[in-house]
């Protein structure tokens, strides 16, 4: 009884409400008369003590945080320290992801860093110029700090204009291209605006200017002759087009220049005039931008010694052309001591391959003799490890100072980025050629590279082996020092090592046909060996069994010479018993026990990844309004 009384009043309850509300809708008036009557004076007395109190706390959490430790750092080196924090942040991420924004939040960490962060006007000097709003605020609070001017992916025009209005604060212009994203039109005519606009004023504080618009988007664009800007120090540009006596090529440290039309080439006199104009460069990378030969050039023009230019400060060699083409300017440029990292690109041939190849080693051996020699003061040593990979029609060589590169092993964390390679001196050398010029040209490369101080080789090719492949390759005598050795590549190219880590006398190993070994011992330090993506295989006509590499490697412990480390990664033909084998003499093997579908094998792979994605959160202009600092 008493549920139904209860359930009688709840339907009687939502009927009188629902028809109150039906009420208020149809009259509207009526709505007000049942507002409450306004905040009674007691009640704004105690609202007024409420902020009272909350400004107090406020006062009382700013005098406590001045009494701590990092409060008596003086304003000026805060600033310097944000200035710092802020440019790591914009190396992180790209001008136009919002994340370049996240800076921000030390602004609301309390009142004296707001202020200090609004005091500092090089902290606002990089607009954001994905947002009109942000871009204003930014150009505001920089006050007169020098602009730096970068675009990313996605930008807005009238940003760009409102930045260019003050050419006289640009210190760095940046207009990369990205043809697959946004709009190439768009990116040609900011290139175009900014050089119209300095043909009227002048841009004294401009340092750094980097232009790449498509190939082919044409009228090209083109360096004015006479560029008023006096402290420009870098010059990067790509498929834009320049005078070689242009003022621009003056006075500078940084210079790339990629795809110039064939009008615009220099001649060789043209390039030696304009490098000797930068005595202080020290980054030189020219791209599709080196004086032309004839097809049938027969010998290269020479020079004194004394004619050529000395760069004392080039750190940063990088040259990209046919290889003849390479090879006349690297003879006209006297390399220093202070060179780290020299790349030499040869993009093929243009008439007799191997006469034009005969033609180019001497000087590139010469060149980069010096490259190779320990300085003095031990600020670079001779190279130690060396990295071999090869397509069809390519040989990339790559020296460098450490000893085992972690990128050159292959990560397994995925990482590209090798810190202490970067910190290094390296030599890449990258070699176009025809199919039938590969065995001359490995044959060379002993003859450019000091081998005899490596002490680590990593090798990646796939083109077929021949006898006697690993001693054409490095020489006889040249592998002294070497102590680690990565290798994948062809099943021949296991095989021709099998051969050449046989001992010389009391030999357990088995012989094949004629092959032995002759002269000095392969790689006599030779300590660990790494194996990765090979096949072993069964057959007895072959150097290819499981067995042939334990026979050879009990030879090399009965010399005294035998392996600390044996590791095998995704090798096929290799099976638990194999392994077991070769524990009995190499103390440290590692085997991933990847197996390809052979009958032993009994386990199952899962090769699923998950990938994550981490999404930028959208814009939020409330980072620039003011009454985002003010608490």
């Amino acid at each position: 009884m008493t549920f139904l009384c209860l359930e009688a009043a709840t339907e009687c309850s939502k009927s009188l409400t629902r028809d109150i509300m039906i009420t208020r809708l149809s009259c509207p008036e009526m709505i007000t008369a049942d507002i409450p009557a306004p905040t009674s004076k007691a009640q704004t007395e105690i609202d007024d003590e409420l902020a009272a109190l909350k400004e107090r706390m406020r006062s009382l959490r700013t005098r406590r945080n001045s009494l701590s430790p990092i409060s008596s750092v003086p304003p000026e080196i805060l600033g310097a320290i944000f200035v710092h924090h802020v440019q790591q942040t914009q190396l992180l991420h790209a001008p136009d992801a919002p994340a370049v924004l996240s800076w921000l939040d030390i602004g609301h960490v309390c009142r004296h860093w707001r202020e200090v962060t609004l005091g500092t006007p090089e902290l606002w000097a990089t607009p954001f110029l994905v947002s009109s709003q942000a871009t204003e605020e930014m150009l505001l609070r920089s006050k007169m700090a020098p602009l730096k001017l970068r675009t990313g992916r996605q930008y807005r025009m009238d940003c760009v204009q409102k930045t260019l209005m003050h050419t006289e604060r640009l210190q760095e212009v940046s207009f990369p291209f990205f043809s697959h994203v946004f709009d190439s039109g768009t990116t040609h005519c900011c290139i175009v605006e900014f050089l119209d606009k300095l043909s009227s004023c002048s841009a004294p504080k401009l340092q750094s200017l980097s232009f790449e618009v498509g190939f082919k988007k044409t009228p090209r664009i083109a360096i004015p002759t006479s560029f008023p800007a006096p402290n420009l120090r870098s010059l990067q540009i790509k498929h834009c087009d320049l005078s070689w006596a242009s003022s621009v090529l003056t006075g500078l440290t940084v210079l790339t220049i990629k795809k110039l039309s064939p009008e615009s080439l220099p001649t060789l006199d043209e390039l030696i005039s304009a490098l000797r104009r930068m005595p202080a460069l020290h980054t030189l990378e020219l791209e599709d931008a080196l004086p032309t030969l004839p097809p049938q050039t027969t010998s290269l023009p020479r020079a004194p010694r004394t004619m050529n230019v000395r760069l004392p400060h080039l750190k940063q060699l990088r040259l990209a052309a046919k290889m003849l083409e390479v090879a006349n300017v690297l003879a006209r440029i006297e390399l220093q001591e202070s060179i780290t990292e020299v790349q030499l690109v040869c993009e093929g041939f243009s008439g007799d391959a191997n006469h034009q190849w005969n033609l180019s080693l001497p000087i590139i051996s010469r060149a980069l003799k010096s490259c190779f020699k320990a300085s003095p003061d031990k600020s670079r040593q001779v190279p130690h490890s060396m990295q071999l990979s090869s397509t069809s029609s390519c040989i990339r060589l790559h020296s460098s100072t450490v000893r085992n590169p972690s990128s050159w092993a292959g990560s397994k964390s995925g990482a590209c980025l090798d810190l202490d390679l970067l910190a290094e001196s390296s030599v890449t050398l990258a070699f176009d050629f025809p199919d039938d010029m590969r065995r001359s040209i490995l044959s060379d490369l002993q003859k450019v590279v000091p081998f005899g101080s490596i002490e680590a080789m990593y090798f990646h090719f796939f083109f077929p082996c021949w006898d006697g492949f690993w001693t054409d390759l490095l020489g006889r005598g040249a592998t002294r020092n070497l102590a680690y050795m990565d290798i994948q590549g062809p099943r021949q190219a296991l095989e021709e090592l099998l051969k050449s880590l046989r001992s010389q006398k009391h030999s357990v190993s088995r012989r094949v046909g004629r092959c032995s070994q002759q002269g000095p011992i392969f790689a006599p330090v030779l300590s660990h060996l790494v194996i990765r993506g090979l096949e072993f295989g069964s057959s007895i006509s072959n150097w290819m069994r499981p067995s042939d590499l334990l026979d050879v490697l009990i030879d090399r412990v009965n010399e005294g010479r035998g392996l600390d480390h044996l590791e095998f990664i995704l090798t096929t033909g290799i099976l638990a018993r194999d392994v077991k084998l070769l524990q009995e003499v190499v103390a440290d093997v590692s085997w991933d026990e990847y197996e390809s579908s052979d009958e032993d094998s009994d386990h199952d792979y899962d090769y699923d990844h998950d990938y994550d994605s981490d999404y930028d959160d959208a814009f939020d202009c409330s980072f620039y309004s003011d009454h985002g600092y003010s608490s």
